[in-house]
């Protein structure tokens, strides 16, 4: 699903598909209704999977509603169960918007202590203290979904990032895409 915003791109792909059930038409709008909910939250949204399936026990039938959502190279996962289809789809974007919620909320405080952190030192043998200024290593990791150089580009423009790691789809290699001085793109493979 492409959709345009003022602001900018945004490119979220959305796959449905069922187990053990047919996903009509109408089940499928009220999916893709519902999970779009979650895009008001956090905007890097890269892919959503959701599983919807039905199983027959001795209780009664009941239906599963099974989402993966993938956004800067994390992985969020929700689940709901009800005997109806359509109050597990709402139950699960209820669980996966608090979760979303949270993980941004986690980003911004990690953002907001990111950077440098300041040392004091006290040297007892010239009674002064040393300030000394500190860098932090800020550990990164990146989704390995295979993806074309086309579509990588994209997703470092939708980040507004300088590059963008990625595993590239014809020759199922790490590569990277760079945004060079002259405005223009750069790719780097491994020989």
């Amino acid at each position: 699903m492409l959709r345009i915003d003022e602001r900018k791109w945004f490119y979220m792909r959305l796959i449905i598909h069922g187990r053990h059930l047919n996903v009509t038409e109408p089940i499928r709008l009220h999916a893709e209704k519902k999970i779009n909910k979650i895009k008001k939250y956090f905007d890097n949204i890269m892919e959503v999977d959701v599983t919807l399936s039905a199983e027959s026990l001795k209780t009664g039938d009941y239906h599963t509603a099974d989402v993966l959502v993938y956004m800067n190279g994390n992985k969020i996962k929700a689940t709901a169960t009800d005997e109806d289809l359509y109050a597990s789809i709402d139950e699960v974007v209820d669980v996966l918007e608090q979760q979303v919620k949270k993980h941004k909320e986690k980003l911004r405080d990690n953002k907001h202590n990111a950077g440098r952190k300041n040392t004091i030192k006290y040297n007892p043998e010239t009674k002064t203290i040393d300030k000394e200024d500190s860098k932090k290593i800020v550990q990164t990791t990146i989704s390995a979904r295979p993806m074309f150089v086309e579509e990588a580009v994209m997703q470092m423009e939708v980040l507004n990032k300088q590059f963008y790691v990625f595993m590239n789809a014809d020759t199922e290699e790490l590569n990277v895409v760079y945004r060079r001085n002259d405005g223009d793109y750069g790719h780097v493979e491994p020989a």
